[in-house]
């Protein structure tokens, strides 16, 4: 990225806590995880495996980006973070709105 991620701020234009962060990359791990533990669920019966495998992998992207964001609001640093991101489409996505 041509510039580094700069500190999110809030709509009153004060920046957000590191606390606050922390606790959102949090939330969407177990967010992550919930999914993730679902998808797992669903993919254990065949019929319905057969059935919305398109779906299952949709849920199985869901996690990944879930956790690939709580990575990025976690990092000590974020432009390493979102560099590293395997999501192609959401590493481009974050890289595109930090440029703005």
């Amino acid at each position: 990225m041509a510039r580094s991620l700069s500190v999110p701020r809030a709509a009153g234009g004060a920046p957000h806590s590191a606390a606050l962060l922390d606790g959102i990359a949090q939330r969407l791990a177990t967010f992550a995880e919930d999914a993730e533990a679902f998808g797992i669920v669903l993919c254990s019966d065949a019929d319905v495996a057969a059935r919305y495998l398109v779906q299952l992998q949709q849920i199985d992207r869901l996690a990944q980006s879930l956790r690939e964001m709580a990575n990025v609001l976690g990092a000590s640093d974020p432009d390493a973070a979102v560099a590293a991101i395997r999501l192609g489409e959401l590493r481009h996505a974050l890289e595109q709105a930090d440029a703005h």
